[in-house]
């Protein structure tokens, strides 16, 4: 029994090289070819990042990140399908200047100040890389049903994952405790920070209005109670704030064919209630929660902390000179500013701007946000003219509509994640592909189509 350990610890790194050698490539054939493989690459990955707190899993020289491979891979293929593929439903400028913004910053960053500059961008590229490889191909209902079951599995992994810390934390099993004592050193509830926290709440909605989108729609809206209680009790306001924004945006948007205005209706309101009960009868959490909601409705906590982060970031943007405004200041440079904390004493600070809006405007300047918030309008309005038409896509459209509305209500207090920048990928290609496949169909339009089609050397999507 020794001897056969002892061979199969020995062969354990041929099996590891193996597994690299065949795995890596077959993952680039499969991905570039299939969009849900690197669909659940993306989401694999988000999912691994919050298991391992966004921490370092390898040091080789070069400190290695759970989701640095796969988005690599990810933006490997997307390039290539960007710069080769004929099927792409569409290039679309404003995505483009921003890609030219961000990597211009980036290549200026890595040759002044080294390998800083890449650390600095890693979110943000795994954001492009997500978005530009959802855009590189047709989306149609089999590729968003698939979308909506990765957010389904991803939303039940990270509620078992808040459970089990939960219960590792309050049950005080010190032995499984990470070495600071707590998940969180923002507050020891927050197991999971605000990005995975916004995807509870995005499938909460989708559970709630469009569940007939995604497998198992029944285990979907099943899931509507657990994923309230623990949205709430991770006490992110900004993620409330959103998911309000997406309630909202979901009775305007969604469908009667869906469901009846009343039966939606009835689930918010039961939503609701089931939220006040846990305000009334939830011990500590729901004291934790009520003042949670109360300081942030009163300016206090980390609120005001956040406002003079901004307008700090801000300015030293404006004073670094035009081309910092212009295309941004670039990665690697140095971030410390001089903020008011909430005694009134002045203190260097050095993390993010917290807010994405603020981030994508001081780190691309005003040509990477303009091409950034182009990207974004050209979503939105392809999504609703879909949604308007009344067709078979109507309904895929107006959850788009509000998952991004989600996200953007998010952005004000948050940089972006490579989850949301799917999402927004998804949405453009969804929109161009029914678009011109509409466009397509109609023998009035068709000739346009074609002549589009020479100029930009692309063929029609459909025959």
């Amino acid at each position: 029994m020794i001897e056969l350990l002892f061979t199969l610890v020995s062969l354990y790194p041929y099996a590891v090289a193996v597994l690299l050698g065949l795995g890596v490539p077959l993952l680039c054939v499969t991905s570039y070819s299939r969009f849900g493989v690197g669909l659940v690459v993306i989401t694999a990955a988000f999912a691994l990042d919050v298991m391992t707190q966004s921490a370092p899993v390898l040091r080789l020289g070069l400190t290695l990140y759970v989701a640095d491979l796969p988005m690599l891979l990810i933006g490997a293929v997307a390039a290539v399908r960007w710069a080769l593929r004929p099927d792409v439903p569409l290039r679309h400028p404003g995505w483009g200047l921003y890609l030219l913004v961000f990597f211009g910053g980036l290549g200026l960053g890595l040759a002044l100040h080294g390998t800083a500059a890449g650390v600095q961008a890693r979110g943000d590229f795994y954001a492009v890389a997500a978005a530009t490889y959802a855009m590189t191909f047709p989306i149609g209902k089999a590729q968003l049903r698939q979308v909506m079951a990765a957010l389904a599995w991803l939303a039940t992994c990270l509620m078992l994952l808040c459970v089990y810390r939960w219960t590792v934390y309050y049950g005080d099993i010190r032995e499984l405790l990470p070495d600071a004592g707590t998940y969180n050193f923002d507050g020891a509830i927050r197991v999971i920070g605000s990005s995975a926290a916004l995807a509870l709440g995005q499938a909460l909605l989708v559970g709630t209005f469009f569940s007939r989108l995604a497998p198992g729609a029944l285990a979907l809206r099943a899931m509507a109670l657990p994923l309230l209680s623990v949205v709430m009790a991770l006490q992110h306001r900004s993620v409330w704030l959103a998911s309000l924004v997406g309630v909202g945006m979901g009775l305007i948007f969604a469908r009667a064919r869906e469901s009846t205005r009343l039966r939606q209706l009835s689930m918010v309101a039961i939503l609701a209630l089931c939220s006040l009960v846990l305000l009334i009868f939830g011990g500590q959490i729901a004291g934790d929660i009520q003042s949670s909601a109360i300081r942030a409705i009163e300016g206090q906590g980390t609120v005001s902390a956040r406002f003079e982060n901004w307008r700090v970031t801000l300015e030293d943007w404006r004073n670094a000179g035009t081309r910092a405004i212009i295309s941004g200041r670039e990665y690697g440079s140095d971030t410390k500013r001089l903020v008011s904390n909430a005694a009134g004493e002045r203190i260097y600070i050095g993390y993010g701007a917290h807010s994405n809006y603020v981030s994508v405007l001081t780190g691309t300047g005003v040509l990477g946000a303009a091409g950034l918030a182009w990207a974004y309008a050209a979503a939105l309005a392809r999504l609703y003219r879909l949604y308007r038409r009344d067709g078979d896509h109507a309904l895929e459209a107006a959850a788009l509509l509000v998952l991004i509305a989600m996200q953007l209500a998010y952005f004000v207090a948050y940089s972006n994640d490579f989850l949301q920048s799917l999402l927004l990928g998804v949405g453009l290609a969804l929109g161009a592909t029914q678009l011109r496949a509409s466009a397509v169909d109609d023998p009035q339009a068709a000739p346009l189509m074609k002549v589009a089609g020479k100029r930009r050397g692309t063929q029609p999507l459909l025959r």
